[in-house]
C-alpha cells in the first residue's frame, strides 16, 4: 500500500496549554503591540499532545500567552512583573515548514 501525504500550507506549533476552549470554539490569547490581550479564533491542524499545530488564525510573529488565566478577556492589559523575563508567560508561535510529499509504504 502506498500513501502520498501532502501538506498544502505551513502550520504554526504552539504549546497545548495556550489553547482556550469555550462556547466560541478554540482560541488563543495573544498580546498586541499595545500590550493588551486579543483572543484569536484558531483552527487546529493536528494535536500532538503537548504541542498543537495551528493551520489558521495565528501569524508566526504573534506573541501568545502560555497558560492564560481563567477569565482572561480581550482588551485586558498585560504587563510583566518587575524582575521577570516573562518566559513563563509568553511563548512564540513557531513556524513548521510544509512536509511536502511524503511516502509511507506498508505491506
Amino acid at each position: 500500500m502506498r500513501f502520498d501525504l501532502r501538506s498544502t500550507s505551513a502550520s504554526l506549533s504552539i504549546p497545548a496549554s495556550a489553547l482556550i476552549f469555550d462556547s466560541r470554539g478554540a482560541r488563543v490569547a495573544t498580546i498586541g503591540s499595545d500590550n493588551r490581550v486579543a483572543l484569536k479564533p484558531v483552527t487546529i491542524a493536528r494535536d500532538l499532545g503537548d504541542v498543537i499545530e495551528i493551520s489558521s488564525g495565528l501569524a508566526a510573529n504573534d506573541r501568545i500567552i502560555d497558560s492564560p488565566p481563567d477569565g482572561v478577556g480581550a482588551g485586558d492589559p498585560v504587563r510583566n512583573r518587575p524582575g521577570s523575563t516573562g518566559a513563563g508567560m509568553l511563548a512564540a508561535a513557531s513556524l513548521k515548514a510544509p512536509a511536502g510529499a511524503r511516502t509511507d509504504e506498508t505491506k
